[in-house]
């Protein structure tokens, strides 16, 4: 059950409760956390991924064309979601009734850097389930969850997620940048028998929360999936996945 009340009505008052230990894939637990969250990427939103660098070393290229370990060339080059990350998250509930207060960003740096202009990996999109939408704009100096694409209205502002012993609920979050690239940190805030507490959400695959507006143009454009290879394409400009390019 997911309800939405009214955050004057908590009553957050009394001390906060250790921090239990998070893990960037689903798990059971140990019996006391009062909750278990894990992250994953949405590979199916069609979106690019972007490096600082051109991809130049022949064992790189090499995975990238075959299909090989190309999670693995992204990893090692520090990439980011082009235009905008998808993450999925999974709250499960524990023994015990709690309310989930917040889900906050916390940037890594204060204003974003230039957008990453070395390479661009593009792959095809697919659909998906229907999940609580989340949107958040990764431009912006102090991001937070909004209710919808372009509204100014934030999520937990006026919301809550309650959650009964055992009960499971998905999100689909959505940071958006199109001005620069960014790197944060997503923590849960949460109240359970009156007291506060934090939990963090590691990253999903050992990787990093990061999202990077798109370069006008880049030092290599490929498109195609981590499955099939990609292929270079002739144009390094991304006309085919950024409205904003000058193509």
């Amino acid at each position: 059950m997911l309800t939405a009340v009214a955050l004057n009505g908590l009553g957050l008052e009394g001390g906060s409760e250790p921090p239990p230990i998070a893990t960037g894939s689903p798990s059971p637990g140990p019996p006391s956390a009062p909750f278990t969250v894990s992250a994953r990427q949405d590979g199916d939103d069609g979106n690019c991924t972007a490096l600082k660098d051109r991809i130049a070393s022949s064992r790189d290229l090499a995975e990238i064309v075959t299909g090989g370990d190309v999670a693995g060339v992204i990893r090692r080059h520090r990439g980011a979601r082009a235009g905008e990350l998808v993450t999925d998250l999974t709250i499960e509930g524990g023994t015990q009734p709690l309310t989930i207060t917040s889900i906050d960003i916390e940037p890594e740096q204060r204003r974003p850097a230039p957008p990453f202009a070395g390479t661009l990996l593009c792959e095809a999109g697919a659909g998906g389930e229907e999940k609580i939408q989340l949107f958040a704009d990764l431009d912006s100096t102090r991001p937070v969850f909004l209710t919808g694409r372009g509204s100014a209205d934030r999520y937990f502002g006026g919301h809550v997620v309650t959650l009964a012993p055992g009960e499971q609920v998905n999100l689909s979050a959505t940071f958006v940048a199109a001005k620069g690239a960014r790197e944060f940190r997503l923590v849960v805030r949460y109240v359970r028998n009156g007291k506060a507490g934090v939990i963090p959400v590691p990253a999903p695959s050992g990787g990093r929360y990061a999202v990077t507006g798109y370069a006008a143009q880049y030092g290599a454009v490929y498109s195609g999936s981590p499955k099939g290879g990609f292929r270079l394409e002739k144009d390094s400009r991304p006309c085919q996945w950024s409205p904003a390019a000058p193509c």
